[in-house]
């Protein structure tokens, strides 16, 4: 694919209609799309082909330790004054679009990115949100933002997909948006189109002129996969972490952050403890991102900052009622 210009061909649709998906609500139809259309791609060249996520949530405490970014996978942090990524599946790989350059990374913070964020709050953001105009910059300003800005080279670009690990990183925010959708939201779609007007499932997918119903649900036309989390189950925590939770989170707090758990137990008696409670560290306060990048999207920086506030009264919401977590 690389020989054939499929990663300069994508990079270059990205940074084409880079204005028009994200900031607004085409930011997860479009992207679902995109990655669905890379993976389609692949197929012509290996027929069992499948696009995998990264479930970034597991690596959120110390991302550069991940085993996604070691020789094994897709390489690590880049070396030298440009950054090269010399190990890893795109190992010395040099890249054509937006001009000649070898293929880079540059993790944030010394090759050493600060915390992401935690299944925790994904989970709760998931159970939380009320519609697409809430869900959307929920997501694109947290999770999104920080995996793109704190990778770094190739990723910090409007020309990101010449890193594999966009569509590792989109397909995991779609599978996301797939559990929200799940949660009682699956034909939502509504907030702002890309140019003002209120979007809705027949709108256009910016590039690709197919409606945005067409990608609506998995396993149906031409939206035919799955993800291997249970959407059903609507959460990305184990029975020990959703135990924590219980135990430790008195019942308004519980609802505040969790109301699908919190009324999964109304006339249940609580889960046991387990032995694996008295394990485990606070949750830390995830990165944040810089002003360049909320400049370089277009977004305004008083509704990334209400995220990332957000974000943190969480945490101090988990340290204040003892919650420990791995």
């Amino acid at each position: 694919m690389q020989r054939d210009g499929w990663f300069q061909w994508f990079a270059y649709l990205h940074r084409t209609w880079f204005g028009q998906i994200h900031g607004h609500s085409q930011f997860f139809p479009f992207h679902r799309r995109f990655v669905h259309e890379w993976e389609r791609v692949g197929r012509q060249y290996n027929g069992a082909f499948a696009q995998p996520y990264w479930d970034e949530m597991r690596d959120y405490r110390t991302p550069a330790s991940s085993q996604v970014l070691t020789s094994n996978w897709v390489g690590g942090n880049g070396q030298g004054a440009n950054f090269c990524v010399q190990n890893g599946l795109q190992a010395g790989w040099t890249m054509t679009y937006p001009n000649s350059h070898c293929f880079s990374r540059n993790f944030r913070n010394n090759g050493n990115p600060t915390s992401w964020y935690s299944p925790e709050y994904i989970s709760s953001f998931v159970q939380t949100s009320a519609n697409m105009a809430a869900f959307r910059p929920g997501i694109e300003f947290s999770l999104h933002g920080i995996v793109h800005l704190d990778i770094g080279g190739e990723m910090s670009q409007p020309t990101s997909p010449n890193d594999w690990i966009f569509m590792l990183h989109h397909a995991n925010l779609d599978r996301l948006w797939w559990q929200w959708q799940n949660n009682g939201h699956m034909w939502a779609m509504d907030g702002p189109n890309a140019d003002g007007s209120p979007i809705s499932i027949d709108s256009s997918i910016s590039y690709f002129n197919e409606p945005i119903r067409s990608v609506m649900q998995l396993g149906y036309g031409n939206m035919c996969f799955q993800y291997a989390s249970n959407p059903i189950r609507r959460r990305d925590l184990d029975t020990t972490a959703e135990s924590r939770l219980i135990n430790k989170l008195p019942q308004d707090m519980l609802t505040k952050w969790f109301p699908d758990m919190a009324k999964e137990m109304v006339g249940a008696p609580p889960p046991p403890m387990l032995p694996q409670l008295a394990a485990g560290k606070s949750i830390p306060y995830p990165g944040t991102l810089s002003d360049a990048w909320i400049q370089m999207h277009g977004y305004k920086a008083a509704d990334v900052r209400k995220v990332e506030a957000t974000a943190r009264s969480f945490v101090d919401d988990m340290k204040k009622a003892g919650y420990t977590s791995n």
